[in-house]
């Protein structure tokens, strides 16, 4: 049996909305801490900190809810029992996500309504909530 899917979506106001897959493991290992010691959650959280595409947010936001538990879980990921969240997290952060930080942050996904499309002009009114008839053959 395979690790379970879970699909985490953090909206933030300056990166826009993000979607972030196994997120459930990342949040059962901040609410848990020991689980970072085991599969698949050292995995994935090192995978979120190694991949290019995962913003420093999920973090923050994980963090921001216990910073004790954010320091634990590095400290075991890390293997350095001297790490704390709030003195070094910014800094663990803007070592494994530069480019992140290296230009302004632009939103990814900005969900917008319809009305909102359609009066900036980006969509043809009526376009899409109605599929059309389809044809019957001709023979």
């Amino acid at each position: 049996m395979g690790e379970p899917e879970t699909f985490g979506a953090i909206y933030d106001e300056v990166e826009g909305l993000g979607f972030f897959a196994k997120f459930g493991l990342v949040a059962e290992a901040f609410a848990n801490p020991e689980l970072a010691t085991r599969q698949p959650y050292r995995r994935t959280i090192h995978g979120y900190l190694r991949d290019g595409s995962v913003s420093p947010s999920p973090f923050r936001r994980l963090a921001d809810q216990d910073p004790g538990n954010a320091s634990r879980v590095f400290q075991l990921l890390l293997k350095r029992p001297s790490f704390f969240w709030e003195a070094d997290g910014e800094a663990l952060l803007r070592r494994r996500k530069a480019a992140f930080f290296d230009n302004p942050p632009l939103p990814s996904i900005i969900p917008v309504s319809r009305i909102a499309l359609e009066h900036y002009g980006r969509v043809t009114p009526g376009l899409g909530r109605r599929r059309p008839k389809r044809q019957g053959r001709v023979a």
